[in-house]
């Protein structure tokens, strides 16, 4: 991080001088200040777990005492500002959106001191179906179309359509962010980037709006807007904005990491524990999901083991969204399914919405003052599964009460872990009412997140569907980061599915947002690996989830994506469809090993192609090694080349062992400034995995046919000595599995393959013998030497 400069006049304008950028604009420029130089304070301030000074300036405008705020660290690495609104009056006040900083014209936001047109924007964004990413002002592409998305007009429950995406509303010379956006001159690579974003969403609702001009590559402002949805203020209560921070950094990934470590610090949000697995219904069945088609899975779990830890059932089993009874499909109830799956030694795991009631629902008449209303007094409605729904009210009397019983109830069944879905209803119109008038969507949001955890249980597993991200932290253990999978890459015209969220989008909300694992479990959303081209059991409106025409290099593809999530692995299968060879590729990901990729080339157009991981395993007497993904999203094989030291961990090491894990080839010794060339299919990725080689005269282990760390998920204990590979396997996989080791010989390097059967737990091999059988095998046939 870099030092900024910050200068503030009288008029409350503020100028930030970075190394590479300057920012100049205006706090609260709406609002005519009276007395804005009266009382100065200053006082020592920590934010986000950054020592430094804030100053303060009192004056008043109308019925507020107005306190604008402004922080510079103690390194000066970041300035933040934020404002305080006391209501100094005698009775209520209304508070509605606050233009809390504004940046007008060319000259007040440069970069190196060229325009926007040298711009490259990075946008951070509030829903699961937005596309976080790049985008170039002023160039149409794909990446311009997925920067102007607000998925809070997509309707919820079926998917994301074309003509959903036809039907948004799109203002062409605005791009809204939230939290924020980070900008970067793509001209020069050497450049710092320039973050600024708001850190939380438990106060109120924020973004950024960017404007251009009509040629919408002109900048014209940047406003930063505190949504306070015409909330009442008491005598005496004071709001406060969330603060506002702008830093700059010559590390694009710093930048992210940065956000959710001093939100994590913020919330005092602990490091999560390790992710799980899941089996979920819905990525197949659609609302379909049966008794009858439960008892077959387990009984095909029996036959082929799966070793994942929650089978969750998803949307279908209830009667209503309210009183949450089993409907027909599971005519034994849903204790009797939670006590199935719990012999079967998974997790019982259940799907609910609980901000959602039907406008039918018996739980009305028991609970009904449970509903949130609009301006008008009318009952508040979501669109979902194409019909309109009730929102509940998180403030009423009767929320709590409500959601004592509901998770109560599930808890009685055997259900701790769950799936809440369609959380956005809260918080995606500014026309709902609240019984609390004071409270804002995101402090009612909160408020409901807050009595889910409280009823479902400090031991209950949540995980958050389609609500706040920031918003949700400290009171879920995971969140889905993206659309609703589908089961194609391409649709039968040829063009990319759905053209703006089709899988490369789902792929690209994943890689730009697994750095929150900090505050979660990311949910990438599930794998859909079986081979199908027609609907099950006849659901054509469920035929984008039971569909698999997914190549071989493509449903590589899908699970590379869930391996650099580095968060939760979800699948959904029926389990008896599904071919040998994709039931044996999802060893690749199960179990969740290791943590979130780090981006290499964020200014790659569409989405980036190079991910990095830090291998750190939990076997001991190991040290780490790094795995390379590589993407090809074009149409058609390429070639690359790759360079190792793009791993910044790695750059000037000597001495690592290299192999491709996905076509297990060795690439053999290498150093960082190599360069590896790759030939990628089309939509298909190879993984390098990279291991520095201290002690020659111990072996190496190059990788695994197994899980794509090339070790760190497979293996309970891992030893290799002079002349001896042996360890103890995880007990969850019945598969044959393959080990590659290079060893240093008289000779010169020889890489051994050692092979274990299916029923293999422990493994002692003798290396000197295998290599004694080996050279007997290549004195009878021609062998290639290792480079």
């Amino acid at each position: 991080m870099n030092e900024l400069h910050c200068q503030c006049n009288t008029s409350d304008i503020l100028k930030i001088q970075g190394k590479t950028w300057q920012v100049t604009g205006q706090l609260l420029p709406e609002m005519t200040l009276a007395d804005p130089t009266a009382r100065t304070l200053e006082q020592q301030e920590t934010l986000g777990g950054i020592r430094g000074r804030s100053h303060s300036r009192l004056s008043s405008y109308g019925p507020w005492q107005i306190n604008r705020e402004v922080f510079i660290a103690d390194d000066a690495t970041v300035v933040a500002m934020r404002v305080h609104l006391l209501n100094s009056s005698d009775s209520d006040q209304v508070l509605d959106d606050v233009n809390l900083f504004e940046v007008t014209g060319e000259a007040h936001l440069k970069g190196a001191g060229q325009g926007m047109t040298h711009w490259r924007i990075v946008r951070m964004s509030r829903q699961k179906n937005d596309v976080p990413g790049n985008f170039k002002p002023g160039v149409q592409d794909m990446d311009m179309e997925h920067a102007r998305i607000d998925g809070a007009e997509l309707k919820a429950g079926r998917g994301v359509s074309a003509q959903d995406l036809a039907n948004l509303k799109v203002d062409m010379m605005t791009i809204r962010a939230d939290p924020g956006f980070w900008f970067k001159d793509r001209q020069d690579a050497s450049a710092q980037a320039l973050c600024m974003s708001m850190l939380g969403q438990t106060e109120h609702l924020s973004h950024l709006a960017l404007s251009t001009g009509n040629d919408q590559q002109t900048f014209e402002n940047l406003k930063v807007l505190c949504e306070f949805d015409g909330i009442t203020v008491r005598p005496g209560q004071t709001r406060r904005t969330h603060w506002l921070m702008i830093y700059e950094s010559d590390n694009e990934e710093a930048i992210r990491q940065r956000q959710v470590d001093m939100l994590a610090t913020e919330l005092n949000v602990h490091e999560p524990t390790p992710a799980p697995s899941f089996f979920c219904s819905w990525y197949f069945y659609g609302t379909d999901f049966t008794q009858a088609d439960l008892d077959e899975n387990l009984l095909e779990f029996k036959r082929r083991p799966l070793p994942f830890d929650v089978l969750l059932i998803d949307n279908g089993w209830m009667t209503d969204f309210g009183d949450y009874q089993a409907n027909h499909r599971f005519p034994d109830g849903m204790e009797h399914a939670a006590q199935k799956i719990t012999e079967a030694s998974y997790r019982p795991g259940i799907w609910t919405c609980p901000f959602v009631v039907s406008h039918d629902s018996p739980i009305l008449k028991k609970y009904p003052n449970l509903l949130a209303r609009d301006q008008e007094g009318q009952l508040m409605t979501f669109h979902c599964e194409n019909r309109l729904e009730n929102v509940l009210d998180p403030t009423s009397p009767d929320a709590e009460p409500y959601f004592a019983e509901l998770f109560g109830k599930l808890r009685s069944w055997g259900y701790i872990t769950h799936k809440l879905d369609f959380l956005r209803a809260i918080i995606v119109s500014p026309r709902i009412r609240f019984a609390d008038p004071t409270m804002t969507r995101a402090q009612a949001y909160r408020r409901g997140m807050q009595l889910v955890r409280k009823h479902a249980g400090k031991d209950a597993y949540i995980l958050a569907c389609g609500g706040l991200f920031e918003g949700t932290a400290g009171l879920v253990d995971g969140i889905r980061i993206g659309s609703d999978t589908r089961g194609h890459w391409q649709d039968p015209n040829g063009k990319t599915a759905y053209h703006k969220l089709g899988y490369l989008a789902r792929i690209k909300q994943n890689i730009f947002r697994n750095h929150t694992n900090r505050l979660w479990h990311t949910d990438p959303d599930a794998m859909q690996l079986r081979r199908r081209n027609e609907p099950f059991r006849g659901h054509d409106e469920y035929f984008h989830l039971s569909e698999g025409s997914f190549t071989d290099d493509e449903a590589m593809t899908l699970l590379v994506n869930q391996y650099i999530g580095g968060g939760a692995v979800t699948i959904c299968e029926r389990m008896v469809e599904l071919d040998d060879d994709r039931y044996a590729m999802l060893r690749r990901v199960m179990p969740p090993a290791t943590s979130p990729a780090k981006v290499i080339d964020f200014e790659s157009p569409q989405c980036p192609t190079m991910l990095w991981t830090r291998v750190d395993p939990e076997m001991t007497r190991h040290d780490p090694w790094y795995t390379l993904a590589v993407f090809n999203w074009a149409n058609q094989p390429v070639e690359k080349s790759v360079r190792l030291s793009n791993i910044p961990e790695i750059a000037g090491k000597k001495q690592m062992g290299v192999m491709e894990l996905v076509t297990q080839s060795v690439h053999g010794l290498c150093d960082a400034d190599d360069s590896i060339t790759l030939t990628i299919p089309a939509h298909g990725v190879r993984v390098l995995r990279i291991a520095p080689w201290q002690k020659r005269d111990i072996p190496l282990l190059l990788g695994t046919d197994g899980h794509l760390s090339g070790g760190a998920g497979e293996f309970v204990s891992f030893q290799l000595t002079a002349d001896r590979c042996k360890g103890q396997l995880l007990d969850r996989w019945v598969w044959p599995l393959r080990i590659w080791v290079m060893v240093e010989t008289s000779g010169g390097l020889e890489t051994l393959n050692l092979s274990l059967d299916s029923d293999a737990r422990e493994f002692d091999f003798d290396l000197s013998e295998r290599l004694t059988r080996d050279c007997q095998q290549q004195d009878q046939q021609p062998s290639t030497p290792v480079q």
